[in-house]
């Protein structure tokens, strides 16, 4: 007998007023080449799958840092729901502004943004009751490509640098999450990523 997927509720769809969320995210973030990740090897939690304990990357691949200042940093970060004929999956768009212009800009950055494929991490501010909602992660499933970039030499938002929106399509998941035993311990892991080791 094939398998059939149950899509039932399994908890209260209720406000949690001794955590009350809070909207936004931090001013960091990570972006990896969608190609560097090894997900043979990343670990998906075993009793919540929208849990990513473990993500590896390849072999002398690396991580590199988002930094976007302000007080709404990566404004325009959403997910939306996509209906399909047979199963909805989601779009997940994340927007990024790149104080910054040049030849190296334009070559190691804005070239690559336009044409490769990627996953960012980003902070929440609201972690959750148990720190397992931090460290959000877009683009795992289906990567996220470049859909919108903008150089306006007189955007008072960008100060004549780039705004960018990756969008992934089709993944099936509304949400996923990287968190391993603590938030200390998941950024570390983050930091690793990025430092190549």
């Amino acid at each position: 007998m094939p398998d059939v997927c149950d899509f039932r509720l399994a908890s209260n769809l209720v406000a949690n007023c001794a955590n009350p969320s809070v909207a936004g995210l931090r001013n960091n973030g990570y972006i990896i080449n969608f190609d560097d990740i090894d997900f043979e090897n990343s670990v998906r939690d075993t009793s919540n799958p929208n849990i990513i304990t473990s993500l590896v990357l390849l072999s002398g691949k690396r991580a590199y840092n988002i930094y976007v200042p302000g007080k709404t940093p990566f404004s325009g970060t959403k997910k939306s729901l996509v209906t399909g004929t047979y199963r909805n999956k989601f779009s997940k768009d994340v927007s990024i502004v790149i104080l910054d212009n040049g030849p190296d800009v334009a070559k190691n950055v804005i070239d690559q943004l336009a044409n490769g494929t990627f996953v960012v991490v980003l902070e929440n501010k609201f972690a959750g009751a148990d720190g397992k909602n931090t460290f959000e992660i877009y683009g795992f499933e289906a990567g996220l490509t470049a859909t919108a970039m903008d150089d306006d030499k007189y955007s008072e938002e960008t100060d004549g640098g780039w705004s960018c929106t990756l969008q992934e399509t089709g993944a099936p998941s509304s949400g996923l999450y990287l968190y391993n035993t603590s938030i200390a311990a998941t950024r570390q892991s983050l930091a690793s990523l990025v430092a190549g080791s």
